[in-house]
């Protein structure tokens, strides 16, 4: 049958009987599995029959199959083709094929700039014809680019210019003295690196007008896009909690503290010991006052930004929104924790005992705090694990369950061997052009 009607199309194009045997030829082809076949007599019923109702179904029908068998270059040809078809007729409909091509962009691009430049063109040429759905994907699109691209500092930690390494030990420098500190072995040093203010600034009015056309955005009812939307929407919000997030770790405790004061010297006859003593209390209520400053402001910031993340993640839009923002709050509440122990001991103290009992007291401020830490990071990562759900967020929650806490959560490696963590989202085969052989 598919040789006769193949005979038939190639001596008398010009029948009407042609035209039925050709959308046969399709039929018997795409049933046959013989895709490649199958395309091509898509596109040639295309070719002859452009006014016909069937003409762009089957052009985009064969661009979804030279997609499948790697052709994405024909693919993204045919997309074009049909984008320009419905371009007058149904502003809606190219809008829609204009965006399915996001998985078939130039491989010669990189993978950021290619996406970027696909989002932009998007929004030029069909802006709302979309519907909100796409536009707002499209626009976090472009936004989360640019807020990336603000940060020279390659290496960051979750999209954050940020990079975290072991606190340094107490060992003598050039023949200093050693440095005394309270922290302990787990301990991170957080640095922030400065973005490109023009390039952060235009990012985050983008994101803040997506949120807002998030407030009023109907039902969608694609789930498909629906799921999109969502994941597009967390991820503006945290995008935009981000920014407070940097500035919050930017915050460093004072330096030069001294809470020493000796009592017994205002008792003394010499003037000079009650001018030290003077001394003495007014640097102990300096230190104080700008101690309590700096707690305070963190704490207020630090409970500001732990609150938008708070909300992103109780939600439950997306998984992948809900386990990015239980991460930042864990970076955010221990890297507070971490940078305060991690500061040096005030002058003064002297003696060992002085030190254990002001670090003791430290511990006492930052105890609850660092629980709150923990928590996050155990609900990013058992959650992650209940749902069999990976990604860079997710990982990170592991990784630093693992490290401060091993005997709670022992590496897996140790325990199991490598795990290959599961794929973030399904990985689809090639279309089989030939079916497989089955094995004896």
């Amino acid at each position: 049958m598919v040789a006769t009607r193949e005979r038939l199309v190639e001596k008398f194009p010009t029948l009407p009987a042609t035209r039925v045997a050709l959308l046969a030829l399709v039929r018997h082809l795409r049933a046959t599995l013989a895709f490649e076949r199958a395309a091509a007599a898509m596109e040639r019923f295309a070719e002859r029959y452009p006014g016909e109702a069937e003409a762009s179904e089957l052009l985009q029908e064969a661009g979804l199959l030279r997609a499948q068998l790697g052709q994405d270059q024909r693919a993204l040809a045919l997309f074009e083709k049909v984008e320009k078809i419905y371009g007058t007729k149904d502003p809606q409909r190219a809008a829609i094929v204009h965006w399915a091509r996001v998985d078939l962009l130039p491989k010669t691009l990189p993978d950021d700039q290619a996406r970027q430049k696909h989002a932009i063109e998007y929004l030029v040429r069909h802006g709302n014809k979309g519907g909100p759905g796409r536009r707002i994907v499209a626009e976090v699109t472009v936004a989360a680019i640019e807020w990336r691209r603000a940060c020279k500092q390659k290496g960051g930690l979750m999209d954050l210019c940020v990079t975290s390494k072991p606190a340094a030990m107490d060992s003598p420098k050039r023949g200093k003295p050693p440095t005394v500190t309270c922290a302990g072995p787990a301990a991170q040093v957080v640095t922030v690196y400065p973005r490109d203010r023009q390039l952060a600034d235009s990012a985050q009015r983008r994101l803040r007008q997506v949120i807002e056309l998030g407030q009023a955005l109907p039902p969608v009812e694609d789930p498909w896009l629906r799921m999109k939307v969502t994941e597009a929407l967390d991820e503006a919000e945290i995008l935009v909690a981000d920014r407070e997030l940097e500035a919050a770790l930017a915050v460093r405790p004072p330096t030069d503290l001294n809470f020493r004061v000796e009592d017994y010297l205002q008792y003394s006859s010499k003037a000079s010991d009650r001018q030290k003593y003077a001394a003495q209390k007014r640097k102990s209520e300096d230190s104080q006052r700008r101690f309590l400053a700096y707690w305070t402001k963190i704490r207020e910031q630090s409970n500001d930004v732990t609150r938008r993340y708070e909300k992103i993640s109780a939600r439950e839009g997306s998984a992948r929104g809900a386990f990015a923002a239980a991460a930042r709050v864990a970076v955010l509440v221990q890297a507070e924790v971490d940078t305060l122990l991690a500061a040096e001991v005030p002058d003064g103290l002297g003696s060992d005992e002085a030190i254990k009992a002001y670090c003791g007291a430290l511990r006492d401020y930052t105890t609850p705090v660092e629980a709150s830490a923990t928590q996050a990071l155990e609900f990013c990562w058992e959650r992650a694990a209940a749902f069999a759900y990976t990604d860079a967020s997710v990982e990170f929650c592991g990784a630093e369950l693992q490290r401060r806490l091993p005997r709670a959560h022992p590496p897996q490696r140790e325990l199991f061997g490598w795990m290959a963590p599961p794929p973030i989202e399904p990985v689809s085969a090639p279309v089989q052009v030939e079916p497989p052989l089955m094995e004896e």
